[in-house]
């Protein structure tokens, strides 16, 4: 009886350590194709929402006037935005003015604890004409500050952020709290909840929502092809 026992249990774990490699290469390949993929795949109920147009209260860089805009709603403290953050900026740079890019607010404070602090930090540079900078340093340095109390964060690694920058580090620390900073954001907040925006980051390219891209090659697909639209547009008008 001994022997059957010690026999199932191997048979067992024969069975399990099986399933195991078997569902793990499923997991692999299934993250090496969405990796390799110059596609953007539109999820299982994905539904395009629409977004307010663009205005000279949105942080922008490229052309006012392009035919093709990119916004994206995101979180400084989110992993996955940062991650973003180099893809975008080389579209910045490739595109040029071809391309209008404007980034708004949408802090996840539920998971975040730093996402509003950091959304601040941002707006209080820009009051500066920093923002961008601001921007690129708070996901440069992500995982500096990100795990540093709140209340600690600005003291402890922002205020250098805006010293760095050239910023009044005594301006940039009274506009952190400011009306003008909080109104921002929350009209960001209301615009992307109003879009059923539920994750960060969220790209919409021409004001309409777009799956996220896997990497440069897709964001550059869809790019091209909405300039492709816009010049087809133009040439039968």
């Amino acid at each position: 009886m001994a022997h059957s026992s010690g026999t199932n249990k191997a048979t067992l774990w024969f069975i399990i350590g099986f399933l195991v490699l078997v569902v793990g290469g499923v997991i692999i390949a299934a993250a090496y194709s969405g990796s390799s993929s110059s596609n953007t795949a539109t999820p299982a109920g994905f539904v395009a929402t629409t977004i307010p147009a663009i205005t000279s209260t949105d942080w922008t860089t490229g052309d006012a006037t392009a035919t093709v805009s990119v916004v994206e709603y995101g979180d400084y403290e989110c992993p996955a935005c940062g991650e973003y953050n180099p893809v975008v900026k080389q579209l910045i740079t490739d595109y040029g003015n071809r391309v209008l890019f404007a980034f708004r607010e949408f802090p996840l404070y539920s998971i975040h604890p730093n996402a509003g602090i950091s959304a601040q930090a941002a707006e209080a540079a820009g009051l500066q004409g920093k923002y961008w900078e601001m921007h690129d340093l708070l996901y440069a340095n992500q995982n500096d500050w990100v795990t540093t109390d709140p209340t600690q964060v600005v003291a402890k690694y922002f205020n250098s952020y805006a010293q760095s920058l050239g910023l009044d580090v005594a301006k940039f620390d009274s506009d952190i709290s400011s009306t003008q900073v909080s109104d921002k954001i929350a009209a960001d907040v209301a615009s992307g909840n109003a879009a059923s925006v539920d994750h960060t980051p969220t790209f919409f390219v021409n004001l309409k929502q777009i799956p996220n891209p896997t990497n440069y090659a897709g964001f550059k697909k869809v790019i091209d092809a909405a300039l492709a639209s816009a010049t087809a547009s133009t040439t039968a008008q």
